[in-house]
């Protein structure tokens, strides 16, 4: 990886362990809310692509695990659509 994305990782922690002391109730509920959508989503997506097998499969990559974890499932039930057309 370059430079610039290893900055831009420290940067992108840093602002969560900023966010994470300045408001930590609020921080932590929006946090566990993306969590638990996130899981859901990957059992969705584990659901998917055993059920419809080789026909149909959605891959398991950061943008799906982040669509999922900010849309929950409905989100990834869009992702699905999208894929299908």
């Amino acid at each position: 990886m370059a430079i610039w994305q290893y900055l831009l990782i420290l940067a992108g922690g840093l602002l969560l362990v900023f966010a994470a002391c300045m408001l930590p109730g609020r921080f932590f509920r929006i946090f566990g809310t993306v969590a638990i959508n996130a899981a859901s989503g990957l059992a969705l997506l584990f659901a998917l692509n055993l059920i419809f097998g080789e026909t149909f499969t959605l891959p398991l990559n950061a943008l799906t695990l982040g669509v999922s974890g900010v849309l929950g499932v409905p989100g990834m039930a869009t992702l699905a659509v999208i894929a299908a057309i």
